[in-house]
């Protein structure tokens, strides 16, 4: 497993006026002990040093594809998240847009995952269900998937004795997966303090532990594959996730790594 910290985490932080450095920024995430960074194209990744890079982008339309795809290679990119077109967005349209990427990601040598994630067409389980089928009917591959369970948990409002139990179906979403965004949540939101004010671990941070311990048990279990690519997905600003109350967000995903880290090595946390 390799542990990407996003750069989202770190956006306006630790307040807008006093925004850390690039420097600074990439110097705290190694310091830190993540593999890499993860974060869409841009000269400001260049500044990394030797941090792997783990690049996101967000493409609706078949113009759009290779152009960013070839700003993350050239940045030293080891694989792409692509948040794919928009809820309403046609099924045949989706999986066009897919082959698309699948023809500049091969060209470029550079993998790529389809996120699922609220506001695309993979908002649903179903409707990610339906493009991979017809992603394998059009090509005869499985299509390589980004696994953010936490909108699939809204979605369903799930109770915490069940994320395991649902989110592990349907089986072969899960089998497809290449990258996890593990971000903590629960059933009603897709994002929640790993920490209160005194450091310990929120109760619902520790209900969510429980999904983790969970899922990479079962990735352990399964055949040798290419490292997992791992993003404790903790969002700073800019699109808000957290909410007023939360606490110190680098904190927050500092410890969820750390804690990440033990579990996928079969520690207790």
């Amino acid at each position: 497993m390799w542990l990407f910290a996003t750069l989202w985490s770190l956006r306006q932080y630790p307040t807008l006026r006093r925004e850390w450095s690039w420097e600074k920024k990439f110097s705290a995430i190694r310091e830190a002990g993540f593999d890499g960074v993860f974060s869409s194209p841009g000269p400001h990744v260049a500044e990394r040093g030797d941090l792997r890079y783990l690049a996101v982008t967000s493409l609706d339309a078949l113009a759009k594809v290779a152009e960013p795809l070839a700003a993350a290679k050239q940045l030293g990119a080891i694989a792409i998240d692509v948040q794919l077109g928009d809820y309403d967005m046609p099924l045949a349209d989706a999986v066009k847009l897919a082959i698309r990427i699948r023809e500049v990601a091969r060209d470029l040598a550079l993998p790529f995952a389809i996120e699922t994630h609220r506001d695309t067409f993979t908002e649903t389980p179903e409707a990610t269900v339906a493009f991979a089928r017809g992603y394998e009917a059009a090509t005869g591959e499985t299509l390589s998937l980004c696994l953010d369970h936490s909108h699939f948990a809204v979605v369903r409002h799930l109770a915490p004795d069940r994320f395991w139990e649902r989110l592990r179906e349907p089986a072969a979403l899960l089998a497809a997966a290449t990258q996890f965004h593990l971000r903590p949540f629960n059933g009603h939101h897709c994002q929640i303090p790993a920490l209160d004010p005194r450091g310990r671990r929120t109760p619902e941070y520790v209900q969510w532990l429980d999904y983790t311990q969970s899922l990479f048990s079962h990735l352990r279990a399964q055949p040798a594959q290419e490292p997992m690519l791992v993003v404790p997905e903790l969002g700073n600003a800019v699109p808000a996730y957290g909410l007023s109350c939360f606490g110190d967000t680098w904190r927050d995903a500092q410890a969820i790594a750390r804690d990440l880290r033990r579990q996928w090595h079969g520690l207790s946390v």
